[in-house]
C-alpha cells in the first residue's frame, strides 16, 4: 500500500501512552526564544552577543545530554574561558552543575558539554558565559530509563533550504514543548551556489554566494542557516537527534564521489568530504564516537529504539550508472557497507524495545510512479539503486519478525507511507517519510508540474532533469533468507 501528498510539513508520531505535561518555566523560555519568520538579514546581528548562534542540545541519554554554542567567529580571535550551567529551574535559582571549559579557535570556538549525572525524563535548562555575558537559555530533555515504558514523542524533519523558503516548521516545533526529541533526517544545509536552487525573490540568499568547497565555506553556511529565528527557537526548545544526507556535502554523494563534484575542476572529493565533516561536527549537538562513525542508537526506555543510519559517507556505493538488471542487481554494491550493516542487524537483535525505529536518508520502499509518469520508475539513488542489499535487509527484518518496525525517513520532500513486504507480501515493517521544512515539494521541483497539470516555473530558467527515463527492470528476486544477517 502507498499512499502519498504534497504538503510542506513535518511528521510528529507518538508512541506509547502516558502524558508527559511541561510547566510555564517552559512556556517562557519559548516565549522569549520564537520570533516570526523575518528575511535572514533582519537577524544577521543579533543582541545576544557573544553568542549569536543561540544554544542547542542532543543525543539525549537517560543520564547525559549534549549541550552546544558557539561564539562569535568573527570576534572570537583567542581560545576563550567559557561557564556553562544546568539547572532545573528556568531561572537558574538553583545551579545543579557548573563548569568551566576553552572554547578553541582549532574547533572554530564551537562549545560542546556532554553534560552527564542527570536524571531520566527531566526538563533541564542551560546557559553559556562568556566576559560577563550570558548566551539564550536553553531548555533540554533526558531520555526514559531503560525500563520504563512511557509516551515517547518525536517530531520527524528534514531538508531545510533556505533559498527556498522560510523555516516555518521549526517554529511549529518549537510550540510542541511535550516533545522528546526532534530527529533530524539530513539536508540540514545546501551546498549549491546562490540562484541554483531556490527561490531568489524572497531575498534569502546564500553565504557564500558561490557553492560551498572548503571548510571556510561549509562555515559560512551553517553560520548563515543558524541565525534563522525559527531554527533558533526549535533548537533552544529541544534536543536533537541529527544525521546527514547528501547536502551536507554535495548532491547525491557517496563515499568516494558526488554527483556534482568534478575532480577535474573542483579538486578532491576527500578533502572536500573531510571538510565538511568537520564543519558539521562543529555545529551539530551531536555525540562524537570514537571510531568517527556517525551511525548510532538512542534509546526510549522500553517504548522505543531509534537506530540512526548513514547512507552516503559510511559504505556507500556509487549508484549504478544504467537501469539493466546486471548493474541494477549487482551484488557487490553497498549502501550501508558491511560494517554498518552488521552493527545495524545487531542492534536489532538485541532490541527489547516495543518499537524499532530507523533513521533513513533515501526511501526503502519501492516507488514505482510509472503509473501516472512513465519515467519515474526507479530512483538509482534511493534503495531500489542497491537491490541487493536491500532484499538483504529485508530477510534480516523478516528473521527478527518485529511487526513494530518503521523506516521514517526523509530526502523526497513529500509524505509516504508504505508497508514494507516480502516477495510474498507479507508485511515486514512499516515506512513513514516526512516532506520538507522548506525545499521544494517532490511535485514543485522533481516533476515539475503542479497538481492541476499546468508546468510550474523553472529555476534560474532551467527545469531540473528526468531522474529515470525508464520503466522499472525486473530483477530477479533471490531466496528469502538469502542474505541474513543475525549477529
Amino acid at each position: 500500500m502507498i499512499r502519498w501528498w504534497f504538503f510542506p510539513s513535518l511528521l510528529l508520531f507518538v508512541f506509547g501512552s502516558c502524558p508527559t505535561p511541561d510547566g510555564q518555566e517552559a512556556r517562557q523560555v519559548l516565549r522569549s526564544s520564537l520570533q516570526p519568520p523575518v528575511a535572514i538579514t533582519a537577524v544577521a546581528d543579533p543582541p545576544t552577543k557573544p553568542f549569536p548562534y543561540g544554544v542547542a542540545s542532543g543525543d539525549p541519554l537517560p543520564n547525559a545530554v549534549i549541550l552546544w554554542s558557539m561564539l562569535d567567529t568573527v570576534a572570537a580571535r583567542i581560545d576563550s574561558l567559557i561557564t556553562w550551567q544546568i539547572s532545573r529551574q528556568a531561572d537558574f535559582a538553583s545551579v545543579l552543575k557548573s563548569d568551566t571549559l576553552f572554547a578553541s579557535a582549532k574547533r572554530r570556538f564551537s562549545i560542546k558539554v556532554d553534560a552527564t549525572r542527570l536524571s531520566p525524563n527531566t526538563t533541564y535548562y542551560y546557559r553559556f558565559r562568556n566576559h560577563g555575558s550570558w548566551s539564550a537559555t536553553g531548555r533540554t530533555r533526558t531520555a526514559p530509563t531503560a525500563g520504563s515504558s512511557p509516551e515517547v514523542r518525536l517530531a520527524i524533519v528534514s531538508c531545510n533550504a533556505l533559498e527556498w523558503g522560510y523555516m516555518n516548521a521549526f517554529g511549529r516545533i518549537a510550540e510542541q514543548l511535550e516533545l522528546n526529541a526532534v530527529v533530524h533526517l539530513g539536508d540540514y544545509i545546501y551546498e549549491y551556489a546562490s540562484g541554483v536552487y531556490g527561490d531568489t525573490t524572497l531575498g534569502r540568499l546564500h553565504e557564500p554566494r558561490h557553492e560551498v568547497m572548503t571548510a571556510d565555506d561549509y562555515h559560512i553556511r551553517y553560520a548563515q542557516y543558524r541565525r534563522d529565528p525559527q531554527l533558533l527557537a526549535a533548537h533552544a526548545v529541544h534536543p536533537f537527534i541529527c544525521i546527514w544526507d547528501d547536502h551536507e556535502v554535495a548532491n547525491d554523494s557517496y563515499t568516494t564521489g558526488a554527483e556534482n563534484h568534478d575532480a577535474l575542476t573542483e579538486g578532491s572529493y576527500l578533502t572536500r568530504m573531510t571538510s565538511a565533516k568537520e564543519i558539521y561536527y562543529n555545529w551539530m549537538p551531536i555525540r562524537e564516537q570514537a571510531n568517527g562513525a556517525i551511525y548510532r542508537s538512542l534509546s526510549f526506555g522500553q517504548t522505543a529504539d531509534l537506530h540512526m543510519l548513514d547512507e552516503r559517507l559510511a559504505g556507500r556505493d556509487q549508484p549504478a550508472t544504467s537501469f539493466s538488471p546486471t548493474e541494477l542487481g549487482d551484488t557487490t554494491r553497498r549502501m550501508l557497507g558491511e560494517e554498518q550493516f552488521g552493527w545495524l542487524c545487531s542492534e536489532l537483535r538485541q532490541s527489547t524495545a516495543r518499537w524499532q525505529l530507523i533513521g533513513n536518508q533515501v526511501l526503502f520502499s519501492e516507488l514505482d510512479l510509472s503509473d501516472i509518469l512513465p519515467q519515474y520508475a526507479v530512483n538509482l539513488d534511493a534503495w531500489d539503486g542497491y537491490a541487493y542489499e536491500q532484499q538483504r535487509l529485508k530477510d534480516s527484518l523478516a528473521h527478527y519478525e518485529n511487526p513494530n518496525t518503521i523506516f521514517l525517513t526523509g530526502d523526497t520532500h513529500c509524505s509516504w507511507y508504505f508497508d514494507v513486504n516480502d516477495q510474498h507480501g507479507e508485511r515486514l515493517a512499516h515506512e513513514l517519510a516526512t516532506p520538507s521544512v522548506s525545499s521544494a515539494n517532490y511535485d514543485e521541483f522533481i516533476i515539475g508540474w503542479d497538481t492541476n497539470g499546468s508546468p510550474l516555473p523553472t529555476v534560474s530558467g532551467q527545469r531540473p532533469p528526468a531522474l529515470h527515463q525508464h520503466q522499472r527492470p525486473r530483477l530477479p528476486l533471490p531466496p528469502a533468507g538469502f542474505g541474513v544477517c543475525t549477529g
